[in-house]
């Protein structure tokens, strides 16, 4: 290694430069070396005669340091710094103005084997968000067990969905956040990825390695393809085809991507009787590959509401949990031959989790002369509603939140359909009933 006293003289770099590093089939950016006398963190020094300030660090690896370009920071210097200790591993700055204005985030232990050097430095667009992002290989181990372990800082940008369509990845990211300018994280799930797939070797195997990881990720989803899931839905069919033996006049089935984590969910419900009663229950494929009936928030013995429709309407609400999709569903309950009670509300899946918020009320009562109805409503605070208000307070609650509108279109199949069928039959019943879904 280069002793501290060596100062990184800088040539200008081209800004479409994407490798940096001196690995076979790379673009390489070049350094130049002058010696000169420099001590302690965050010291500049003349470099030339075009005025350059090129920083000096404490232990920094002055041919893996570059100046370059970074969304939100401009022109700025990175730099590489040995770690403090044969088993640790090299840190990552920027430095700017003679400051360090940012320390890239670091790993929660330490690679195994002895830190050899820094293999080479990438600044590009890694995962095609629009964002420059970091690259960093770095060689740990000894002779014939030597080997290189990707570093990949990647830059934060809200439009990135990434993480909300995979939350069960969310434990692997480590975030570097900063007060100062946009903030880097790592994915390490990504990094292990890129070791198991040997994409390690060289810059130019891994930088377009983006999509398939994707491709891994999605596949990862419950561990198991849509196809797969609907398999195992037909596999299973008997023991979510048992109906009830009252209110049963309509017994069906249908599956619907309900949540954004890649698990279909199969809902099978049933309606009947003189009070018009619906229940339902929702079934997922679990990650050990097993059907799973979900828990809901319904209240035993209540009915549930009426989900045997060809159409909802979604609103969908996007935060750091990921995106919920709340589906506006209606019940109709005849409590007596002359009172009859509404209700709208929403239902959303969220961690295997089926909740139902209720949004307002609708009661109608005949009586007296003419048999005339008498109409009554409130929505969820108790306050009264007309039955107008009742019949748009779903669009007026979620739109005064600013959520997305959607609507979704179902099929269902009765389930008396399935008899008699063989699990190939039913499979192929399955998927026409998931096919039949979209949400737009």
């Amino acid at each position: 290694m280069k002793k501290a006293g060596i100062i990184l003289l800088m040539a200008v770099l081209s800004f479409g430069i994407t490798g940096c590093g001196k690995s076979d089939g790379e673009i390489v950016a070049e350094p130049q070396w002058e010696s000169a006398d420099a001590s302690g963190a965050g010291n500049e020094k003349e470099a030339g005669g075009d005025g350059t300030k090129v920083p000096f660090a404490e232990g920094m690896i002055p041919e893996q340091s570059f100046e370059t370009e970074l969304d939100g920071w401009g022109k700025i210097f990175f730099v590489s710094v040995m770690p403090q200790g044969e088993s640790g591993a090299p840190k990552f700055m920027l430095i700017k103005n003679g400051e360090t204005v940012y320390t890239f985030p670091e790993p929660s232990k330490n690679p195994d084997g002895k830190f050899e050097a820094v293999s080479a430095v990438a600044f590009q667009d890694y995962n095609k968000d629009g964002k420059k992002d970091v690259i960093v290989l770095a060689e740990y181990g000894s002779g014939e067990n030597r080997r290189n372990e990707a570093m990949v800082f990647l830059q934060e940008n809200s439009d990135n969905m990434f993480y909300l369509d995979h939350p069960e990845l969310k434990d692997y990211k480590v975030d570097g956040k900063t007060e100062t300018g946009p903030s880097f994280y790592r994915d390490t799930f990504l990094e292990e990825y890129l070791s198991k797939q040997k994409l390690t070797e060289r810059m130019a195997d891994l930088s377009d390695s983006w999509a398939d990881y994707v491709d891994y990720a999605d596949s990862l989803a419950g561990s198991f393809s849509a196809e797969r899931q609907i398999k195992i839905f037909a596999e299973n069919r008997a023991v979510w085809m048992e109906g009830m033996d009252y209110a049963n006049d309509v017994f069906r089935f249908t599956v619907a991507g309900l949540s954004n984590d890649g698990r279909p969910v199969l809902i099978v419900s049933n309606q009947g009787g003189t009070g018009i009663y619906t229940y339902s229950n929702f079934y997922k494929i679990d990650k050990k590959g097993e059907l799973q009936k979900l828990e809901t928030s319904f209240q035993a013995g209540d009915s549930h509401p009426d989900i045997i429709r060809e159409s909802m309407t979604v609103y969908s609400s996007f935060s750091t949990e990921g995106i919920k999709n709340h589906f506006i569903v209606y019940d109709l309950i005849k409590d007596s031959p002359g009172t009859y009670f509404e209700r709208v509300s929403s239902l959303c899946v969220s961690d295997d989790f089926v909740l139902e918020t209720p949004l307002a009320s609708l009661q109608t009562v005949y009586e007296g002369e003419g048999y005339s109805a008498h109409i009554t409503g409130e929505d969820c605070s108790g306050n009264a509603l007309t039955k107008e208000e009742y019949e748009n307070f779903a669009d007026t609650y979620y739109g005064n939140m600013g959520l997305t509108k959607k609507m979704a279109a179902f099929k269902w199949i009765d389930v008396k359909t399935l008899e008699g069928m063989s699990d190939e039959e039913a499979e192929k019943l399955l998927t026409e009933a998931y096919e039949g879904f979209s949400m737009e």
